[in-house]
């Protein structure tokens, strides 16, 4: 799994460009986080909270994709959609008449997956595996719930992102890839104000205290819907013992 982690983690040095359109048209219109809320909402069941919609969760995933794009973090959604492609392959294999519960949900996928006989002892993931991407998926997820949650809570971007990093994918770097990851996080990330204007989709020259209320509203909205979300992610990853740990 070596390529894949290091792609991963090196799409995740790109700073965000800041877009284009005006506060009066975001005032009517959604924020990319608020739209991305509203496309997560749907993914923990609410009959069963143990249950991870698989279709709701891809077609998120795929709204997740185009939020990036959005707001010019189109490299790192490209790898994004690596990763969506591979968990979409095993449920688009499936035919729904014949594998509704089977596909349902996250747990089940996995299962089938595993049942296979495809992965290696001690949970050694195949690359080309949905297991495999369904983890970076949520590894990616992890990394902006702790870096959103650090800014709300008034942290600059920088350290908000370093420590995110320590935490989430620093883990599963060896040596070297963690002292170059380090080093270009400290350096490219925005300012606090800058961040903030391009994840709500706000002018620079037109962001000021009521458009960051509006926007650290809708970060704080995603960030309630998502953690959750990992959680049980994390959890059903523990249970089917698939959480691959192996250093890049």
């Amino acid at each position: 799994m070596k390529s894949i982690y290091i792609i991963f983690t090196m799409t995740l040095l790109f700073t965000i460009a800041a877009p284009v359109h005006s506060f009066q048209r975001v005032q009517q219109t959604k924020t990319p986080m608020s739209s991305l809320a509203h496309s997560f909402e749907p993914v923990l069941s609410t009959k069963d909270k143990y249950h991870l919609d698989a279709a709701e969760l891809l077609a998120a995933c795929w709204k997740f994709s185009a939020v990036l794009r959005k707001i010019g973090q189109s490299t790192l959604a490209i790898d994004f959609e690596s990763n969506i492609r591979k968990a979409e392959a095993l449920y688009n294999s499936l035919a729904p008449s014949n594998n509704k519960k089977r596909r349902q949900s996250l747990a089940s996928l996995l299962r089938l997956e595993q049942e296979s006989g495809i992965h290696g002892p001690n949970a050694q993931l195949q690359d080309y595996s949905a297991a495999c991407g369904f983890l970076w998926i949520r590894r990616y997820l992890e990394f902006h719930v702790d870096m959103y949650s650090a800014i709300l809570a008034s942290r600059d971007p920088k350290e908000a992102a370093l420590d995110a990093y320590r935490k989430q994918i620093e883990p599963f770097h060896g040596w070297a890839l963690r002292k170059v990851f380090t080093s270009k996080l400290s350096t490219s990330m925005p300012s606090r104000d800058t961040f903030l204007a391009a994840l709500g989709n706000f002018k620079s020259q037109d962001f000021g205290e009521e458009e960051e209320q509006i926007i650290l509203n809708d970060i704080g909205k995603l960030v309630s819907i998502w953690r959750p979300i990992v959680i049980r992610w994390r959890t059903t990853y523990k249970e089917l013992d698939l959480e691959d740990t192996r250093r890049a």
